[in-house]
């Protein structure tokens, strides 16, 4: 299986990471490829450290066109980037292999994705999405195959294009709503895990938390470190954005990045504690003190989820009255 940290395979999207503005090839790719399959959906993901990233789509809900984006853990396409082979996925609600978020969140039920292949890596995925059970014929495999070749020569071809303009503050301060927009989204998906994870805890000393899925807590875990790191990069991005804001302004972006870091990283210990508590790796001692241990993770996922908000709103009043 290919490693999805490994730095030459991330290397290979450096260019491409560093330019946002539309790309004709990549969008009619996608258009064919909806054509190809009858799907409502089609995308090309690049599977990153922390997110995939969607370089082209059709069809996606209007949060995820906005953010462009979901967290690594939580797609479908890693899977195929993983493996670096197709991944066919008829019924994503009783696929065992697929994330859950993407079926409750946004409906996604059946799924082809064939690997993106730049030089000798496989960067992401050529996918098309619908929201009923079906199936991908044959003739559909080969053809987004055949539409994921063209997709790897177009993104080698960018590294000989010219470089992108300079972004305005105006733009850069879009990219820097979005990355706040994605963790804003990441934090709701966990919640209602730590909640379940809350309610278990509580009853642990006496019985199994058979009600709760160890799998999920283990994914809320793996969603937790992507969003450490997207908190991360905001942070040393607020710094930047802010010194060309009135002192008011960047004030109160430096007050919420701040309680946004110390909730993040009091967020990750807690919550590990809570999934080495509930799968019994830790001692029976310890078992007793869970329901506080998951308390206070909760309490600090719903600290950083306002500070989150206090940015986007910081954010969007600066956006519309063009404070810069």
């Amino acid at each position: 299986m290919a490693d999805l940290n490994d730095p030459a395979r991330l290397a290979e999207l450096h260019q491409v990471l560093l330019r946002d503005d539309a790309d004709a090839i990549l969008d009619t790719c996608v258009e064919r490829a909806t054509e190809l399959a009858q799907t409502p959906m089609a995308l090309v993901s690049l599977i990153v450290r922390h997110i995939q990233l969607f370089r082209a789509h059709r069809g996606l809900p209007p949060e995820l066109c906005v953010s462009c984006a979901t967290s690594r853990s939580n797609s479908f396409c890693q899977l195929v980037v993983r493996h670096e082979a197709p991944l066919i996925v008829e019924d994503a609600l009783v696929d065992e292999r697929v994330p859950k978020e993407l079926v409750e969140r946004y409906g996604i039920r059946a799924y082809a994705g064939v690997p993106i292949r730049v030089r000798e890596h496989v960067v992401g995925s050529f996918c098309v999405l619908d929201v009923v059970p079906r199936g991908f014929g044959p003739r559909v495999v080969e053809g987004l195959k055949q539409l994921a070749a063209e997709v790897g020569a177009r993104i080698e071809a960018m590294e000989s294009d010219a470089s992108p303009p300079s972004r305005t503050m105006k733009e850069r301060l879009a990219r820097f709503e979005q990355s706040a927009r994605l963790l804003e989204h990441a934090l709701g998906a966990i919640a209602p895990v730590l909640a379940e994870a809350q309610s278990a805890a509580a009853t642990l000393a006496e019985a199994p938390p058979a009600a709760l899925s160890l799998d999920d807590l283990r994914a809320a875990v793996d969603c937790y470190r992507d969003m450490f790191a997207i908190a991360t990069e905001l942070a040393e991005d607020a710094m930047l954005i802010s010194r060309s804001f009135p002192a008011e302004t960047a004030s109160e972006i430096a007050l919420a990045t701040r309680s946004l870091a110390r909730d993040m990283v009091e967020i990750g210990p807690l919550v590990r504690l809570a999934e080495g508590v509930l799968q019994g790796t830790l001692g029976e001692g310890v078992a007793a003190k869970a329901a506080h241990v998951v308390r206070d993770a909760f309490a600090a996922h719903e600290t950083a989820t306002a500070a989150v908000r206090r940015i986007i709103a910081t954010v969007e009043r600066a956006r519309a009255t063009e404070v810069w």
